[in-house]
């Protein structure tokens, strides 16, 4: 049973992010394919990462993950940020991004505010717990995948 509200859970998270993701892209004088979007939002949620990080993230080769930042670059949506190292940059969105992107809007920030309203302060905590568990069996995942 609990397995099953999960993937309830998981699947309409997901089909309401697309939702809102494609409503975005509609809205938008659309220089952003899905594919670019994703890709940027990857670059904003991963904090500047460099090419390399952006790749192993992906699962992508170097050349595809050069590609893809360069077309992003080209549309205005990314810039290279120079570092202490010589030959070695990250990735940053840039505003033009962020005034798409509305991150303050966000679909994780909308579905957290509506369980605010749905869950007293005890309930809240009890969930941030379950939530953490989840986190740390994600990140476990995640170190546990391979390209």
């Amino acid at each position: 049973m609990i397995e099953e509200k999960f993937d309830e859970i998981y699947k309409a998270f997901r089909i309401n992010l697309y939702r809102h993701i494609f409503s975005i892209l509609g809205q938008r004088e659309s220089t952003l394919t899905a594919s670019d979007f994703f890709s940027v939002e990857i670059i904003y949620l991963m904090g500047n990462p460099t090419i390399t990080e952006f790749a192993n993230a992906l699962c992508i080769s170097q050349p595809n993950a050069t590609y893809r930042v360069k077309s992003l670059i080209d549309k205005g949506y990314v810039v290279k940020c120079g570092t202490d190292k010589k030959n070695t940059f990250r990735l940053s969105v840039t505003e033009k991004f962020m005034r798409y992107y509305h991150s303050d809007m966000a679909y994780g920030r909308y579905i957290f505010n509506q369980l605010k309203k749905k869950f007293n302060e005890e309930e809240l905590l009890k969930i941030e717990g379950i939530f953490e568990k989840f986190i740390g069996q994600i990140q476990i995942e995640e170190g546990k995948q391979s390209c």
